[in-house]
């Protein structure tokens, strides 16, 4: 079982490597840059403090990204997105998405990115804070906002264990100061009229989301 586990691990860290030399080919960033940046994702992504916002985060929206993408006007910057948008984090600050940009925008003065390519990226990861779209025709924003979001929409066991792993990275917390600070999150998103701002993702994700979240609700105020 365990060798399973590991082999599975090795094939998810591969899959996410080829999208990332993919991206970089396309933006002919050199092989020692995209190298160098490939270790700080890895190393960013496997810090010690994160249980969800690890590289599996990031196989995931990749993940939905391929499957979606043939309604991605533009795979190169949303691909960016993903890969940067978490590649800062610490529970304990509340600025991760604005460190997340700056850490973005050194790779994209490294790679010698086009302007308009990294403001764009820096635009998608900005508005992960709010997770909303000004533009609600703003495809590319939108599918990108709900893959960040699609773990709400997964089976019960999948997202229970979503949930256990929040708690893991708010250990910091005491347990009834994380009750209701979840609480109040969880109703936030509760209160939304669209948890999901795509059609697509949302006729997927909505209801099963809803359904998980309301469950979160119930257990966490036993």
């Amino acid at each position: 079982m365990e060798g399973d586990q590991t082999d599975a691990k090795n094939r998810g860290i591969q899959f996410v490597y080829e999208q990332w030399k993919n991206v970089t080919e396309h933006f002919r960033v050199s092989s020692s840059t995209r190298e160098n940046w490939w270790r700080i994702i890895v190393r960013r992504y496997g810090e010690k403090w994160r249980f969800y916002h690890t590289m599996s985060h990031v196989q995931q929206m990749l993940c939905l990204y391929q499957q979606w993408k043939e309604c991605i006007a533009d795979l190169h910057t949303v691909c960016l997105a993903i890969f940067f948008h978490d590649i800062v984090y610490d529970p304990t600050s509340g600025n991760n998405e604005l460190q997340s940009i700056v850490l973005f925008q050194k790779f994209a003065m490294d790679a010698n990115l086009p302007d308009a390519v990294s403001e764009r990226v820096a635009g998608m990861i900005s508005a992960t804070i709010s997770h909303k779209a000004n533009n609600p025709d703003d495809q590319d924003l939108c599918l990108f906002l709900d893959f960040d979001l699609s773990i709400l929409g997964q089976s019960a066991e999948v997202y229970e264990s979503y949930a256990e792993k929040i708690r893991q990275e708010y250990i910091h917390f005491s347990d009834e100061s994380y009750r209701e600070g979840r609480v109040k999150v969880l109703q936030g998103l509760l209160s939304s009229p669209r948890l999901f701002i795509s059609k697509e993702l949302g006729d997927l994700f909505e209801d099963q989301a809803r359904e998980n979240m309301r469950k979160e609700i119930t257990s966490l105020q036993v």
